[in-house]
Protein backbone atom coordinates (compact mmCIF):
# COMPACT_ATOMS: atom_id res chain seq x y z
CA UNK A 1 0.00 0.00 0.00
CA UNK A 2 1.41 3.24 -1.13
CA UNK A 3 1.18 5.86 1.99
CA UNK A 4 1.48 9.75 0.71
CA UNK A 5 2.43 13.01 3.51
CA UNK A 6 -1.43 13.46 3.45
CA UNK A 7 -1.81 10.23 4.76
CA UNK A 8 0.58 10.40 7.47
CA UNK A 9 0.12 14.03 8.86
CA UNK A 10 -3.78 12.38 9.41
CA UNK A 11 -2.49 9.35 11.46
CA UNK A 12 -1.89 11.58 14.29
CA UNK A 13 1.49 11.38 16.81
CA UNK A 14 0.01 8.09 18.38
CA UNK A 15 -0.11 6.45 15.15
CA UNK A 16 2.92 7.65 13.45
CA UNK A 17 5.05 6.62 16.81
CA UNK A 18 3.47 3.12 16.32
CA UNK A 19 4.33 3.34 12.42
CA UNK A 20 7.95 4.21 13.45
CA UNK A 21 8.21 1.54 16.24
CA UNK A 22 7.11 -0.91 13.54
CA UNK A 23 9.42 -0.16 11.01
CA UNK A 24 12.93 -2.60 10.95
CA UNK A 25 15.73 -0.36 11.43
CA UNK A 26 18.10 -3.52 12.79
CA UNK A 27 21.36 -3.26 11.55
CA UNK A 28 21.02 -7.34 11.79
CA UNK A 29 17.71 -7.20 9.37
CA UNK A 30 18.87 -10.04 6.78
CA UNK A 31 18.90 -8.91 2.90
CA UNK A 32 16.24 -10.71 0.59
CA UNK A 33 17.84 -13.63 -1.59
CA UNK A 34 18.34 -12.93 -5.38
CA UNK A 35 16.39 -14.98 -7.46
CA UNK A 36 20.22 -15.93 -8.93
CA UNK A 37 21.06 -17.33 -4.96
CA UNK A 38 22.05 -20.71 -4.79
CA UNK A 39 19.83 -22.35 -1.92
CA UNK A 40 21.41 -24.44 1.43
CA UNK A 41 19.95 -27.84 1.26
CA UNK A 42 18.69 -29.42 4.56
CA UNK A 43 18.87 -32.60 6.13
CA UNK A 44 18.95 -34.26 9.32
CA UNK A 45 16.33 -33.74 12.50
CA UNK A 46 14.64 -31.62 14.77
CA UNK A 47 17.57 -28.90 15.19
CA UNK A 48 17.33 -28.56 11.08
CA UNK A 49 13.38 -29.03 10.58
CA UNK A 50 10.81 -28.52 13.04
CA UNK A 51 7.97 -30.72 11.27
CA UNK A 52 7.65 -34.74 12.15
CA UNK A 53 6.97 -36.71 8.55
CA UNK A 54 3.23 -37.28 7.71
CA UNK A 55 2.64 -40.20 4.81
CA UNK A 56 -0.07 -39.45 2.39
CA UNK A 57 -2.24 -41.45 4.04
CA UNK A 58 -2.38 -38.69 6.46
CA UNK A 59 -0.32 -41.35 9.24
CA UNK A 60 3.27 -40.86 10.96
CA UNK A 61 4.93 -40.51 14.24
CA UNK A 62 3.41 -39.16 16.94
CA UNK A 63 0.69 -38.52 14.14
CA UNK A 64 2.60 -36.13 12.33
CA UNK A 65 3.00 -33.04 14.78
CA UNK A 66 5.54 -30.69 15.10
CA UNK A 67 8.50 -29.37 17.70
CA UNK A 68 6.71 -26.89 20.21
CA UNK A 69 2.76 -27.66 18.52
CA UNK A 70 4.03 -25.12 15.48
CA UNK A 71 5.92 -22.49 17.57
CA UNK A 72 8.95 -23.25 17.07
CA UNK A 73 11.81 -22.14 14.59
CA UNK A 74 13.97 -24.31 13.42
CA UNK A 75 17.36 -24.04 11.33
CA UNK A 76 15.65 -24.17 7.99
CA UNK A 77 13.50 -21.59 9.31
CA UNK A 78 16.55 -19.32 10.89
CA UNK A 79 18.74 -19.32 7.44
CA UNK A 80 15.89 -18.19 5.72
CA UNK A 81 15.32 -15.29 8.10
CA UNK A 82 19.11 -14.83 7.48
CA UNK A 83 18.32 -13.92 4.32
CA UNK A 84 18.98 -17.75 2.51
CA UNK A 85 16.91 -19.99 0.31
CA UNK A 86 16.89 -23.27 1.76
CA UNK A 87 15.13 -26.70 0.10
CA UNK A 88 15.01 -28.53 3.97
CA UNK A 89 13.94 -31.76 3.44
CA UNK A 90 15.31 -33.12 7.18
CA UNK A 91 12.48 -34.50 9.68
CA UNK A 92 12.02 -34.05 13.41
CA UNK A 93 12.81 -36.98 15.18
CA UNK A 94 14.80 -38.53 12.18
CA UNK A 95 18.00 -41.01 12.36
CA UNK A 96 21.06 -41.40 10.02
CA UNK A 97 18.87 -44.29 8.06
CA UNK A 98 15.56 -44.89 8.13
CA UNK A 99 13.53 -46.20 10.79
CA UNK A 100 10.37 -47.26 12.18
CA UNK A 101 8.92 -45.62 15.45
CA UNK A 102 9.01 -47.90 18.23
CA UNK A 103 7.50 -47.88 21.64
CA UNK A 104 8.14 -49.69 24.41
CA UNK A 105 7.29 -53.48 23.41
CA UNK A 106 6.53 -53.21 19.60
CA UNK A 107 7.09 -50.35 16.68
CA UNK A 108 4.89 -48.84 14.98
CA UNK A 109 4.50 -48.95 10.56
CA UNK A 110 5.32 -45.60 10.39
CA UNK A 111 8.81 -43.84 10.26
CA UNK A 112 11.89 -41.30 9.39
CA UNK A 113 13.51 -41.47 6.43
CA UNK A 114 17.53 -41.23 7.03
CA UNK A 115 20.09 -38.86 5.11
CA UNK A 116 20.00 -41.00 2.23
CA UNK A 117 16.69 -40.81 1.50
CA UNK A 118 16.27 -37.21 2.82
CA UNK A 119 19.50 -35.91 0.18
CA UNK A 120 17.51 -37.81 -2.40
CA UNK A 121 14.44 -35.70 -1.97
CA UNK A 122 16.14 -32.31 -1.99
CA UNK A 123 18.64 -33.26 -4.38
CA UNK A 124 15.17 -33.76 -6.91
CA UNK A 125 13.95 -30.42 -5.69
CA UNK A 126 17.25 -28.51 -7.15
CA UNK A 127 18.07 -30.88 -9.74
CA UNK A 128 18.23 -29.35 -13.51
CA UNK A 129 17.23 -31.55 -16.66
CA UNK A 130 18.93 -30.90 -19.57
CA UNK A 131 16.70 -28.99 -22.27
CA UNK A 132 18.23 -31.42 -25.24
CA UNK A 133 17.41 -34.53 -23.16
CA UNK A 134 14.85 -34.14 -20.22
CA UNK A 135 15.48 -37.79 -18.90
CA UNK A 136 19.10 -36.47 -18.26
CA UNK A 137 20.33 -33.61 -15.44
CA UNK A 138 22.86 -31.33 -16.22
CA UNK A 139 23.40 -30.61 -12.69
CA UNK A 140 22.43 -29.23 -9.27
CA UNK A 141 21.06 -25.79 -8.27
CA UNK A 142 23.16 -25.91 -4.82
CA UNK A 143 26.67 -26.30 -3.33
CA UNK A 144 26.49 -27.08 -0.11
CA UNK A 145 24.44 -29.25 2.12
CA UNK A 146 23.93 -28.82 5.73
CA UNK A 147 23.95 -32.49 7.69
CA UNK A 148 21.63 -31.50 10.99
CA UNK A 149 22.00 -33.52 14.12
CA UNK A 150 19.88 -36.13 14.28
CA UNK A 151 18.87 -38.90 17.09
CA UNK A 152 21.28 -41.60 16.96
CA UNK A 153 22.29 -42.80 20.28
CA UNK A 154 20.90 -40.25 22.14
CA UNK A 155 17.76 -42.04 23.53
CA UNK A 156 15.61 -45.57 23.81
CA UNK A 157 13.45 -43.94 20.73
CA UNK A 158 16.10 -43.90 17.88
CA UNK A 159 16.93 -47.43 18.00
CA UNK A 160 14.53 -49.04 15.86
CA UNK A 161 13.73 -51.80 18.08
CA UNK A 162 11.39 -52.12 20.91
CA UNK A 163 13.04 -49.83 23.29
CA UNK A 164 12.81 -52.36 26.03
CA UNK A 165 15.19 -54.25 23.63
CA UNK A 166 17.71 -51.18 23.48
CA UNK A 167 20.21 -50.04 25.36
CA UNK A 168 22.48 -47.07 25.26
CA UNK A 169 25.51 -47.32 22.37
CA UNK A 170 28.98 -48.15 22.92
CA UNK A 171 31.74 -47.06 20.96
CA UNK A 172 31.29 -49.48 18.24
CA UNK A 173 27.51 -48.85 17.85
CA UNK A 174 28.58 -44.85 17.75
CA UNK A 175 31.04 -45.77 15.08
CA UNK A 176 28.49 -47.83 12.82
CA UNK A 177 26.12 -45.18 13.11
CA UNK A 178 28.87 -42.77 12.21
CA UNK A 179 29.76 -44.49 9.22
CA UNK A 180 26.20 -44.39 8.02
CA UNK A 181 26.72 -40.72 8.58
CA UNK A 182 30.39 -40.64 6.52
CA UNK A 183 28.78 -42.91 3.88
CA UNK A 184 25.74 -39.99 3.45
CA UNK A 185 28.37 -37.78 3.15
CA UNK A 186 30.21 -39.30 0.53
CA UNK A 187 27.35 -39.04 -1.92
CA UNK A 188 27.07 -35.51 -1.46
CA UNK A 189 30.46 -34.86 -1.92
CA UNK A 190 30.66 -36.96 -5.16
CA UNK A 191 27.95 -34.77 -6.55
CA UNK A 192 30.24 -31.89 -5.79
CA UNK A 193 27.97 -30.99 -2.59
CA UNK A 194 30.30 -29.39 0.39
CA UNK A 195 29.02 -31.08 3.55
CA UNK A 196 28.24 -28.80 6.75
CA UNK A 197 28.38 -30.56 10.03
CA UNK A 198 27.34 -28.79 13.60
CA UNK A 199 29.18 -29.99 16.73
CA UNK A 200 26.49 -31.22 19.34
CA UNK A 201 25.44 -28.68 22.15
CA UNK A 202 27.25 -29.10 25.21
CA UNK A 203 25.40 -31.77 27.66
CA UNK A 204 24.75 -29.02 30.38
CA UNK A 205 22.67 -26.70 28.08
CA UNK A 206 20.28 -29.70 26.99
CA UNK A 207 17.68 -31.39 29.64
CA UNK A 208 16.96 -34.65 28.21
CA UNK A 209 14.86 -36.23 31.40
CA UNK A 210 12.04 -33.48 30.05
CA UNK A 211 11.96 -35.38 27.02
CA UNK A 212 12.23 -38.90 28.41
CA UNK A 213 9.18 -37.86 30.76
CA UNK A 214 7.25 -36.56 27.87
CA UNK A 215 7.41 -39.16 25.52
CA UNK A 216 8.21 -42.38 27.27
CA UNK A 217 11.55 -43.11 26.72
CA UNK A 218 13.27 -46.01 28.32
CA UNK A 219 16.49 -44.46 28.43
CA UNK A 220 18.47 -41.60 27.09
CA UNK A 221 21.98 -40.46 27.20
CA UNK A 222 23.75 -39.32 30.27
CA UNK A 223 26.70 -36.96 30.20
CA UNK A 224 29.64 -39.58 29.79
CA UNK A 225 27.42 -41.09 26.84
CA UNK A 226 26.76 -37.39 25.36
CA UNK A 227 30.76 -36.42 25.43
CA UNK A 228 31.41 -39.31 23.92
CA UNK A 229 29.11 -39.69 20.86
CA UNK A 230 30.27 -35.72 20.47
CA UNK A 231 33.69 -36.34 20.52
CA UNK A 232 33.81 -39.14 17.91
CA UNK A 233 31.08 -37.29 15.57
CA UNK A 234 33.59 -34.60 15.94
CA UNK A 235 36.90 -36.65 15.06
CA UNK A 236 35.37 -38.73 12.18
CA UNK A 237 34.15 -36.03 10.52
CA UNK A 238 37.32 -34.22 10.56
CA UNK A 239 39.78 -36.96 9.28
CA UNK A 240 36.98 -38.86 7.25
CA UNK A 241 35.29 -36.27 5.09
CA UNK A 242 37.95 -34.27 3.40
CA UNK A 243 36.65 -30.55 2.48
CA UNK A 244 33.81 -30.34 5.22
CA UNK A 245 32.84 -27.65 7.27
CA UNK A 246 32.33 -28.24 10.84
CA UNK A 247 30.35 -25.28 12.47
CA UNK A 248 30.20 -24.92 16.73
CA UNK A 249 26.90 -24.02 15.62
CA UNK A 250 25.07 -24.26 18.83
CA UNK A 251 27.66 -23.04 21.66
CA UNK A 252 25.83 -21.56 24.60
CA UNK A 253 22.61 -23.07 23.55
CA UNK A 254 19.03 -21.87 25.10
CA UNK A 255 16.56 -24.36 24.76
CA UNK A 256 13.05 -24.31 25.08
CA UNK A 257 10.63 -25.56 27.94
CA UNK A 258 11.25 -29.26 26.31
CA UNK A 259 14.81 -28.58 27.60
CA UNK A 260 16.03 -30.03 24.28
CA UNK A 261 15.41 -27.57 21.36
CA UNK A 262 16.83 -24.39 20.94
CA UNK A 263 15.18 -20.91 21.01
CA UNK A 264 14.56 -18.88 18.55
CA UNK A 265 17.36 -16.50 19.25
CA UNK A 266 20.03 -19.56 19.77
CA UNK A 267 18.43 -20.58 15.96
CA UNK A 268 19.17 -17.16 14.38
CA UNK A 269 22.55 -16.86 15.76
CA UNK A 270 23.30 -21.07 14.71
CA UNK A 271 22.27 -19.51 11.32
CA UNK A 272 24.72 -16.91 11.71
CA UNK A 273 27.31 -18.83 12.53
CA UNK A 274 26.68 -21.58 9.87
CA UNK A 275 26.60 -18.32 6.85
CA UNK A 276 30.02 -17.15 8.23
CA UNK A 277 31.40 -20.84 8.66
CA UNK A 278 30.60 -20.86 4.46
CA UNK A 279 31.99 -17.60 4.03
CA UNK A 280 35.25 -18.24 5.35
CA UNK A 281 35.36 -21.08 3.04
CA UNK A 282 34.29 -19.60 0.29
CA UNK A 283 37.10 -17.08 1.47
CA UNK A 284 39.86 -19.51 1.91
CA UNK A 285 40.12 -18.80 5.45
Amino acid sequence: MKINNSSLLSLGPVALTALALATPTSADAAPLPEPTDVPILVIGASYAEGKLPLDDMMQGPFGGSSVGFGSYMDLGDALSRRGKFVVNEAQAGATATDRSMCLAEFCLPVGWLGYAGQLAKALARVAIPDPADPTQLLGYNAEYVYFGLVNDCMHSGAAGVPQLESEPCDEAQIEEFLDEVIDAAADATALGLVPVFPKYPEYGDIDLSIQAAATGLTWYADEAQWNLLAEMWHERLAEDVPGAIIVDAWANMSTLADGLHPTPHSAKRAAKRIINAIKAYEDGA
